[in-house]
């Protein structure tokens, strides 16, 4: 009985070398083939073909009658019409995160969902659609989640200085009575008074907070508008 299972052993062994032995070969002569110019050239002009075919949209923004307008025409152009006021965005938005990170400030998903909720619930109530605003001001979702999250975090971060205080409050509802909504509980009409409070604050704040910001920041520019 070992004599059977030692020689059934060596068979296998053999055929697995045979096996890797034909493959070696097989890979071999590929790579042989391959080296032959009148076939390496071709192959080669065929990938290039290939890969310009799926990668056009990197280079060519469109093509007019046969003439392409690359896509750095198209920045160009677009640097000239808004290139200040992007960068300009892009730099507030950038020392908002860096301010957030340094403070150990932070937005969950759970509170970011919380706050699309509230806005998509009161534009039900006027009738509108988040995702049809969206698109009327060209922004996907994705854009004003990024947009909103920097709007908590700058919330978050000057909370000390937004939060209406007891007298304000007080004095809103008595100057705005009239105007209030007369469907909500005394409580509910407080709690919407210091939300239009802080927004207000917020409002008037932001900006001096911001300026800050920059004041204490090194921003170094390599592009004039």
């Amino acid at each position: 009985m070992a004599v059977r299972k030692k020689v059934r052993s060596k068979g296998k062994s053999e055929e697995i070398r045979e096996n890797i032995e034909e493959r070696n070969i097989f890979f071999r002569r590929l790579v042989l083939f391959l080296k032959k110019p009148k076939i390496f050239v071709p192959l080669i002009l065929i990938i290039l073909g290939v890969a310009a075919f799926y990668a056009k949209g990197l280079f060519i923004a469109a093509i007019v009658n046969g003439q392409p307008i690359t896509r750095l025409a198209l920045v160009k152009e677009l640097e000239k019409r808004n290139g200040e006021q992007t960068l300009s965005s892009i730099i507030t938005e950038t020392l908002i995160l860096q301010e957030a990170e340094r403070r150990g400030v932070s937005v969950s998903q759970e509170e970011l969902n919380d706050s699309v909720k509230k806005i998509e619930d009161q534009l039900k109530k006027q009738g509108q659609n988040l995702d049809q605003g969206l698109a009327f001001q060209g922004m996907t979702k994705k854009d004003f989640e990024d947009q909103l999250r920097l709007k908590i975090l700058a919330e978050k971060m000057l909370e000390d200085q937004i939060k209406p205080k007891e007298e304000e409050i007080k004095k809103y509802i008595e100057e705005n009575k009239d105007t209030l909504p007369k469907d909500l509980t005394d409580k509910e009409i407080e709690q919407t008074v210091i939300e239009r409070l802080r927004q207000q604050n917020l409002s008037s704040k932001v900006q001096e907070w911001l300026r800050k910001l920059q004041e204490k920041a090194t921003i170094n520019y390599f592009v004039n508008y």
